[in-house]
């Protein structure tokens, strides 16, 4: 038979195929499929398609020119094809084998009550008209516009968008009558979750109702309906978690070993089941942060190979459904899994996510990242007082003790202070207010005696890196330049660096960095300062919070910090000393004290600071000179407290 105008072949059936040419809709084609292969079949409706294809592009053609607002059809035809859109889209989730398919209508309901503040009289709210623009781009609506013959205006654009708010929100509450009886026992259950919506008499505009695509994509209809993206990637996400990392750390967006990223990307994939990346849609995000908020604080995740990531996720959920999981995970704590996973979505949408509708957003892991009020319930730690490190730097650490593991012991022969981190590290944490890694970390580069103001750089370094790599700046304002306090120079820390300096090493506390699996501040904290905690515990009440966190390293930043909360202090060096981002245009942008008098000023100013609101509690030390223990030997503290005697029946057995 002869060739059918505007009709294609796809394997056994035909499609009908034409191509628009409209202002902000340059050359798309248009793709239906006919659903037939009888070839009288398909000219007929090919026929029909081809008198309704110039009907609309006429309408529409008038529409531009004239700016005509929506008619009553064309608004419904926008409301009943997305209503039955997402209908169907998150039936087909709720009917899949996905890992969260048993929470499709929580998250339809979840999702209702969003579309429901962007339909409200509030709606022009900056940060609502930002999530309905990423949700519904300009472009996005502009072809559901072009779709029914309607002008494709801003005004037309802006009222467009709030139908289709309207229809999804809709579809978030009829979505939940799905296993009702009459739903299920029909063919078609979004037939009759339609409702008033379903009358075929009044659907209008039918050509809307196919999805357009380029034919160059046109894959199965199922793959039409779910891919979100320009093509369909058929790598699983597990797949690519190496390559993603690998270029991450390329561009110098994430530095280290990056142990971290890999298990929460692992993590990902594992909640949601490590499907195809093309199969992924916005609902995966969701399931994500809802998994995090079910997991306890201190589950163990385990590999792919062994432990929880080994068994279906959806076991595991089970299991902590159905006893008690314990202290729930921090919102924190979630918030940060999805701030790694948002930068993985940034990077996968110049490839496998890039959305198929320009200027779109699918994978918003950023937008479901949990708000949290602060107050007294989000502090990190409560804070240590003057009296408390007092009575830590009373210790025989910093008095005399011991050797080894008897440091926190009163030595009865020949009592001794030894210098290694044990001694300095909580003098520099008290005395420059830097935190625990900037000053386990720091090396011999970074202490610069000779200077007329001597000073503590807090910048990169390959001591705080992995493989050669420099790290450990956690933002930008946490590089400056520290001036070394008086006491720390009275108690020796310029000769012990000294000392250091001439054995060979690169760190100023080494014993930190002898294994790779403890390093830095995490070796400090168990060899050292654990014990240091007991030594002030065994002696006054620490500082607990309403969660039972106790004071920690950190909380000796905190103390410094409050130092400054009086009159008269400049908060731009009270950023500077603190490593914290500056407040307000001028101090931001116009301030350049250093560059306009010199780091030597500046660090005379800082030190000025530092000497009139830092409490001197460590008055009652005599400098000692520098005694060094073997290297394997240094900061490991032991505790100070008794041995527990035996029982009589354990001295007897021995």
């Amino acid at each position: 038979m002869t060739r059918i105008a505007h009709v294609t072949r796809r394997g056994a059936r035909y499609v009908f195929r034409r191509r628009i040419h409209f202002q902000n809709i340059i050359s798309r084609p248009l793709a239906l499929a006919l659903q037939t292969a009888d070839p009288f079949v398909a000219r007929q409706r090919a026929a029909i398609l081809s008198a309704r294809f110039a009907v609309v592009k006429s309408s529409v053609r008038r529409m531009l020119g004239q700016g005509t607002a929506l008619t009553g059809p064309q608004i419904e035809a926008l409301f009943r094809q997305e209503l039955e859109s997402e209908l169907r889209a998150i039936v087909d989730f709720a009917f899949s084998d996905g890992a969260w398919a048993d929470e499709a209508l929580v998250i339809a309901s979840d999702d209702r009550v969003k579309y429901s503040f962007l339909r409200s009289p509030d709606r022009h709210r900056p940060e609502f008209v930002e999530l309905a623009l990423g949700l519904f781009p300009d472009e996005m609506v502009t072809q559901r516009l072009a779709g029914v013959g309607a002008s494709t205006g801003s005004s037309n654009i802006a009222v467009a968008r709030t139908h289709l708010i309207r229809a999804r929100a809709v579809a978030g509450a009829k979505i939940q009558n799905l296993y009702d009886d009459e739903a299920m026992d029909a063919p078609d259950p979004i037939a009759v979750l339609m409702g008033e919506f379903d009358d075929p008499s009044q659907a209008t505009l039918p050509l809307s109702t196919t999805a357009v695509v380029p034919a160059e994509n046109i894959q199965t209809s199922q793959d039409l309906r779910e891919c979100k993206f320009d093509y369909y990637d058929e790598r699983r996400f597990s797949e690519i978690i190496e390559e993603v990392a690998a270029d991450l750390k390329t561009e110098g967006i994430w530095s280290g070993k990056l142990d971290q990223q890999r298990r929460i990307m692992r993590t990902f994939a594992w909640i949601t089941g490590d499907r195809e990346l093309g199969s992924y849609t916005h609902r995966d995000v969701a399931a994500f942060k809802k998994a995090l908020l079910k997991l306890p604080k201190r589950f163990k995740f385990g590999t792919p190979q062994k432990g929880a990531m080994s068994r279906p996720f959806d076991q595991i959920a089970r299991g902590l459904a159905s006893g008690k999981s314990g202290e729930p995970r921090s919102k924190k704590t979630v918030n940060r899994d999805l701030s790694t996973m948002s930068t993985v979505g940034k990077h996968l949408e110049q490839t496998a996510w890039k959305p198929k509708i320009e200027g779109s957003k699918v994978m918003n892991f950023a937008g479901a990242t949990i708000g949290i009020k602060e107050g007294k319930s989000t502090e990190l730690r409560p804070v240590w007082t003057k009296e408390h490190l007092r009575c830590l730097f009373s210790s025989p650490i910093f008095t005399g003790g011991g050797a080894g593991k008897k440091r926190l012991k009163n030595s009865e022969h020949s009592p001794r202070v030894w210098h290694d981190a044990a001694y300095f590290a909580p003098l520099l944490w008290y005395y420059t207010h830097a935190c625990r890694e900037e000053i386990c970390g720091i090396e011999i580069a970074d202490v610069f005696a000779d200077a007329p103001v001597p000073f503590i750089w807090i910048r990169n370094n390959k001591t705080r890196g992995v493989d050669g790599e420099l790290a450990g700046e956690k933002r930008p304002a946490r590089r400056r330049e520290i001036p070394i306090h008086p006491e720390l120079i009275r108690l020796g820390f310029l000769e012990y660096v000294e000392k250091i300096r001439r054995d060979g090493h690169t760190e100023v506390f080494p014993e930190l960095y002898l294994q790779k699996s403890k390093r830095g501040g995490a070796q400090f904290y168990y060899r050292a300062w654990t014990h240091m905690v007991d030594w002030i515990e065994d002696r006054m009440p620490i500082p607990i919070d309403e969660n039972g966190k106790k004071t920690d390293i950190h909380s000796i930043r905190a103390l410094g910090s409050s130092f400054y909360e009086v009159e008269g202090v400049n908060p731009i060096m009270r950023a500077d000393l603190m490593g914290h981002e500056r407040e307000g245009t001028n101090a931001r942008h116009y301030s350049k004290r250093v560059d306009a008098e010199g780091l030597s000023v500046v660090l005379s100013e800082r030190l000025q600071m530092l000497c009139r609101y830092v409490p001197v509690i460590t008055e009652h030390l005599n400098a000692a000179p520098i005694r060094l223990l073997p290297l394997s030997d240094r900061s490991r503290v032991g505790s100070g407290r008794p041995r527990k005697a035996r029982s009589d029946a354990g001295a007897s057995r021995s």
